[in-house]
């Protein structure tokens, strides 16, 4: 009984900020609807009942929260050790493309060739995660600047090669590459719905990552050099070792997050597929709002993915535009951003009290 209270206790702790936040980018929204001329709880209930409360959106709410989960799970491995990786929307657009060509294009049974591909798409997200920590390390290049400005090379990068030496062929229209083999595809659920395994593979490493953070030396020297640097230092961490770790984990996440869409959902690489689905920032949105714990990043995902899909629905039945959806998610990471400053500045005023206090000493 009281290993279940505990239990209880902890996934409370884990959930009730984004809850809260939720339930504030919600009212918000409810005042902008009454604005606009509409019934908030209306709106409401039919956004809730094309998103979760019905089957055919529940099933297209978790597919597309898939990709969401698994960029999220990026987010957390780099920024609970304190480096700021904006870059997951490269990292996956590079990590998709490498496992997209290596799938087309290489000889063999399907397999090892599945294999190869999963692990050159991974390579290629670490990789590209891995550069911008080495800029950092050797030449003082901010994580934050160089893997936003990452993201830019990667997309352009993909679209020469799909738009010219690796183009469909068969196809004039649209920028893509050639569909994977149909024995590539991702195993569906439901015959002729979109929902596959790779949800199950997105909880598998929301497994994965907990097991990492909580019961490895890697998840606490990271957890200590994101909470204090200098103390992890001191107690005989290696910085270096960990950033680079750290990056490389981030990155190939990343890269699995564009994998499963591909495999799962699209089955080629097309231009702008990452970009303009922003899955990679709602992956960041949901980290952020679950405090970096990977069981609430799992839930806000889907909890995120459904307000895309439902606002879509509304659109469409009842004339609200989709930015709706996109105005709740924006304050509800606005209240979390509220959070997160509070907890900064706490942070930075006791670290004021210690110089302070070493200064006096002296």
């Amino acid at each position: 009984m009281n290993k279940i209270k505990e239990s209880l206790l902890k996934l409370w702790n884990v959930l009730w900020r984004p809850l809260i936040a939720i339930i504030l980018g919600l009212i918000v929204g409810a005042v902008v609807i009454l604005i606009v001329g509409y019934n908030p709880i209306s709106i409401y209930a039919t956004m809730f009942q094309k998103s979760f409360f019905t089957v055919y959106y529940l099933l297209q709410s978790l597919t597309r929260s898939v990709p969401i989960i698994v960029c999220s799970l990026s987010v957390i491995a780099a920024w609970r050790a304190g480096y700021i990786n904006l870059g997951a929307e490269g990292q996956m657009i590079l990590g998709g493309f490498a496992a997209t060509v290596v799938a087309v294009y290489m000889p063999g049974p399907v397999f090892l060739v599945m294999i190869a591909a999963i692990l050159s798409g991974m390579v290629a997200g670490a990789a590209y995660a891995l550069f911008a920590a080495f800029i950092y390390d050797k030449f003082n290049v901010s994580i934050v600047i160089s893997t936003l400005m990452m993201n830019y090379i990667a997309n352009y990068i993909t679209t020469y090669f799909i738009t010219f030496p690796l183009r469909d062929p068969s196809n004039s229209i649209a920028i893509q590459t050639r569909e994977i083999p149909v024995a590539m595809h991702l195993p569906r659920i439901i015959s002729n719905k979109p929902f596959n395994i790779g949800f199950f593979i997105a909880l598998g490493l929301v497994f994965l990552m907990m097991f990492i953070v909580s019961s490895t030396k890697f998840g606490y020297e990271s957890k200590m050099t994101g909470l204090n640097p200098v103390f992890a230092q001191y107690g005989g961490v290696k910085k270096s070792k960990v950033m680079y770790s750290t990056m490389a984990l981030s990155g190939a996440i990343a890269a699995c997050a564009g994998m499963l869409e591909i495999f799962g959902v699209k089955f080629r690489f097309s231009e702008g597929m990452f970009t303009s689905t922003s899955y990679a920032w709602t992956g960041l949105m949901a980290g952020l709002i679950s405090a970096l714990h990977p069981v609430g990043a799992f839930f806000s995902s889907i909890f995120l993915a459904g307000m895309q899909v439902g606002g879509q629905s509304i659109q469409l039945s009842t004339g609200i535009p989709v930015q709706v959806a996109t105005l709740i998610q924006s304050t509800i990471m606005l209240f979390v951003s509220v959070h997160l400053f509070a907890n900064f500045k706490k942070r930075r005023k006791k670290k004021d009290v210690v110089n302070l206090k070493k200064a006096g000493d002296k």
